[in-house]
């Protein structure tokens, strides 16, 4: 567990646009150290839209994406998540069909428990259940600030406000596609493609091999607040 909880801490790339606190993952795994780890390799789904499952899922290491199918059948990218982020337990909990899939970006780890094992534990630790609704708050507060960005703001401003979001200054190197860039805005890659050019030539970002670095943060910061 420890290396595990370290390499939370220690990112070389920064590229989620969900980052949490590793805290409610230590303190699942100091009260289940025998939870079952799924091992996920690249392009492996971990649940598909559409199926009924009463498994969550807690990322311990790697980056997921979570898409939706659109209405022509098209897959949009909602979230990329990363270590400490807690998934599928919407359907987990509420019984009905998952509303969103879950794909292993790169070789992941995930820890896998049952709804009705999770909610035993979090009724018998308040402190779980804390950091769990923390957690669940904070996804919440993110999609919906994307949401008011989307409907309000311009393709440059919500790029620079999602990158602002994913860069720390311990890891400031953002590697996103502009496809994946695309569908976490609202926009097409074309739209995204452009803004990206006129930020670089603003100095506005620095972008090296599809590595990418915020010079300027938005001048209307939305940043979520984060859990300490």
């Amino acid at each position: 567990m420890k290396d595990s909880l370290s390499s939370i801490a220690c990112r070389a790339e920064v590229s989620e646009t969900l980052r949490v606190p590793s805290a409610m993952l230590k303190r699942l795994l100091e009260l289940a150290p025998g939870l079952p780890r799924r091992k996920i390799a690249k392009g492996t789904a971990i649940y598909r839209q559409g199926e009924l499952g009463t498994q969550c899922y807690v990322v311990v290491s790697g980056r997921i994406g979570i898409t939706m199918l659109g209405a022509g059948g098209q897959e949009l990218l909602i979230d990329i998540v990363g270590a400490g982020a807690l998934c599928g337990e919407g359907a987990a909990f509420d019984g009905l069909p998952r509303f969103s899939s879950a794909n292993a970006l790169e070789a992941s780890e995930v820890v896998s428990i049952p709804a009705v094992e999770f909610c035993q534990l979090m009724a018998s630790d308040a402190a779980l259940a804390a950091l769990v609704a923390q957690t669940i708050a904070l996804k919440q507060r993110t999609l919906a600030g994307r949401l008011a960005q989307v409907a309000q703001s311009s393709p440059e401003d919500r790029i620079t406000e999602l990158l602002s979001q994913i860069s720390e200054p311990e890891a400031s190197d953002i590697v996103l596609t502009h496809q994946q860039i695309a569908s976490l805005i609202g926009a097409s890659r074309i739209t995204v493609t452009r803004a990206m050019q006129r930020l670089r030539r603003d100095g506005a970002i620095l972008c090296h091999r599809g590595r990418y670095q915020l010079v300027r943060t938005p001048a209307s910061h939305l940043r979520p607040s984060r859990m300490a």
